[in-house]
């Protein structure tokens, strides 16, 4: 993929890119970038054209005037169509980034074509799932002169059981970010209660989630009007950047349906 930067009403919103046809945006989870993506975007370019953009305050983007919530990184995003003339997309979110394309869907529906969700979050019970964004894992971490931080970092990844290769390159994400590392999950749980939001969404939807998700998976189904949902056996977090080939044909197999 390429990169390139792109002028936004905050300001610089750094971005990849690749191929050409029919836009396809994907939004990265807490704690990455657009290189999440990378190889995702290679291989999906070879029939679309793919566009994966950092965030603001992530990778290589500039950071937001304030702590921005959910709905003000959505309008981000349509900012950047608009600045980059996308009439419409289909949009694919990883965790967080699934979260901030039904917000996108909510507040522009005519601009996107179809939501692939990979492990959207979204709790039933609104202050049960509130409590989660309490723990620990999930508050900001301080940049320390002695460099401590990072291994702090590294120990938020390394839970997942992950490659050194993977801990490193998602360490690197956060390590950019500083301490706006943990933003995107500061604003995920001081979110607005989904549970009606996502019974007006009527864009195609596919969602996807690992085993233990499966009844979360189950009850977001039930709430979207078009929608159908898999569960995948070796889906974690970093999914998309340990199997990306089979992360892609997902992608491009739900893509590929026709939309009435």
């Amino acid at each position: 993929m390429k990169r390139a930067y792109v002028d936004i009403l905050e300001g610089q919103m750094h971005y990849r890119y690749a191929g050409a046809g029919e836009p396809v945006i994907m939004l990265h989870m807490s704690g990455s970038s657009s290189d999440e993506f990378e190889t995702v975007g290679d291989i999906l370019s070879r029939k679309y054209c793919v566009y994966a953009p950092d965030l603001l305050a992530f990778g290589s983007s500039d950071n937001p005037p304030h702590m921005y919530t959910l709905e003000e990184h959505a309008k981000t995003m349509l900012g950047f169509m608009d600045a980059l003339n996308i009439e419409k997309a289909a949009f694919v979110g990883n965790l967080v980034g699934a979260n901030i394309a039904v917000h996108i869907a909510r507040l522009c529906p005519l601009r996107v074509k179809q939501l692939i969700l990979f492990s959207f979050c979204y709790g039933r019970d609104y202050r049960e799932f509130q409590k989660i964004g309490k723990q620990p894992v999930y508050q900001p971490i301080s940049v320390m002169k002695d460099g401590t931080h990072l291994l702090e970092m590294w120990k938020r990844t390394q839970r997942y059981q992950e490659t050194t290769e993977v801990i490193a390159a998602r360490t690197l994400c956060m390590h950019m970010a500083g301490e706006w590392s943990e933003s995107l999950h500061t604003a995920l749980f001081n979110d607005i209660e989904l549970t009606n939001v996502l019974r007006e969404i009527k864009t195609p939807v596919k969602l996807l989630g690992s085993p233990a998700e499966k009844e979360k998976i189950r009850t977001v189904d039930g709430l979207l009007q078009n929608a159908k949902y898999e569960i995948v056996d070796n889906m974690n977090p970093f999914f998309d950047r340990k199997y990306p080939e089979e992360f892609s044909k997902i992608v491009e197999i739900f893509l590929e349906r026709k939309v009435g």
